[in-house]
């Protein structure tokens, strides 16, 4: 393997972990504030309220899901995209 593959194989991985990162804290922050407006108007109309272990720890885990998605696609689109350019006549 060159270093030049070993570079563009590296940069894909960068790219993948940043977006993965991006897509997780935004779900994330959107999950927060969906559970806090769940759980205010629970409390308001005296319903009980749910655990964080019931009502956050499972949109945490589709947020991770989401962005586990988005890893995998970009990392195996850059290794798919380097392999095909890396075997082209020069």
């Amino acid at each position: 393997m060159t270093r030049q593959l070993r570079w563009a194989l590296g940069l894909w991985a960068v790219l993948a972990v940043v977006v993965f990162n991006v897509v997780f804290d935004w779900q994330t922050r959107i999950a927060g504030l969906e559970f806090a407006g769940t759980q205010a108007g629970r409390h308001a109309s005296g319903q009980p309220l749910p655990t964080i272990n019931e009502g956050f720890t499972p949109m945490v885990r589709a947020a991770a899901v989401r962005g586990s998605v988005w890893f995998g696609l970009i990392l195996g689109t850059g290794v798919v995209a380097t392999a095909a350019a890396s075997r082209t006549k020069k």
